[in-house]
């Protein structure tokens, strides 16, 4: 799947999948706008490993600063398309 191909259910249903595991819930029990740490308990190893999930998974580089600015599901997925974006162009 190219790039490009990916929608935004997609990212999201992605993203969720990734947070999910790594904070052991299901993930339609992760709400888009809840705060990784201070909601779902996401600590900063857990959110490394989210970040490679997600380069790995949808073929991006995101830098890890960049990265850490997202916060809750919604941002995280505005940054994935950003940075998909920039891969296809």
């Amino acid at each position: 799947m190219s790039p490009a191909a990916f929608t935004t259910e997609e990212i999201r249903a992605e993203i969720k999948k990734l947070i999910a595991r790594v904070t052991e819930r299901e993930p339609d029990e992760i709400p888009d706008e809840a705060h990784y740490m201070e909601e779902l308990g996401v600590d900063s190893l857990m959110a490394m490993e989210v970040m490679i999930a997600v380069d790995k998974k949808f073929k991006i580089d995101i830098p890890e600063e960049e990265f850490n600015h997202a916060t809750n599901v919604n941002q995280s997925v505005a940054l994935v398309e950003k940075w998909l974006a920039a891969a296809s162009a």
